[in-house]
């Protein structure tokens, strides 16, 4: 893809990704399902994607990422990239389920998402750069009030 190709989902995705950090702000319990949501689908379809085609992870996230990024996709990674994208769907799943928990698991949730999106944040238009740091603003917003109670009430 050329970089022409790239900018109208980069724009999209930057655009998604005020609305939601705006509403994480403006109405944290609603966005609390939706996060939970984001990070436990993303982790099935990285499932899903890697078991079906492992590659595309190489070849998606390679070119655009940072030097010292593409040293990691290019080397270790490459060789069994089953073995990294699935750490890293189970991480989001449990970084999901976390963020529906009360208490001390839930600001851990907040916080592995937070350092989630800024981990990836340097594949660049891979992760839609700066895409991933305004939504981990969004996590940010949502430490704001404390929670005692799960989002199912318990």
């Amino acid at each position: 893809m050329t970089y022409e190709q790239y900018m109208l989902p980069i724009i999209l995705a930057n655009l998604v990704a005020v609305v939601v950090m705006l509403s994480s702000y403006n109405f944290p319990r609603f966005m609390r399902f939706i996060w939970g949501l984001i990070f436990i689908a993303a982790g099935i379809v990285n499932l899903i994607t890697v078991y079906n085609a492992p590659g595309i992870y190489v070849d998606s996230f390679g070119p655009a990422a940072i030097e010292r990024y593409q040293e990691i996709i290019y080397g270790p990674f490459s060789k069994q990239p089953a073995v990294y994208v699935t750490l890293i769907a189970v991480g989001q799943i449990l970084v999901g389920a976390l963020i529906w928990s009360r208490g001390f698991w839930y600001y851990l949730g907040l916080t592995g998402g937070v350092i989630f999106l800024l981990a990836i944040a340097p594949l660049g238009v891979g992760s839609a750069f700066p895409c991933t740091i305004i939504l981990a603003f969004g996590l940010i917003f949502m430490m704001r009030k404390r929670r005692r109670k799960s989002l199912f009430g318990i």
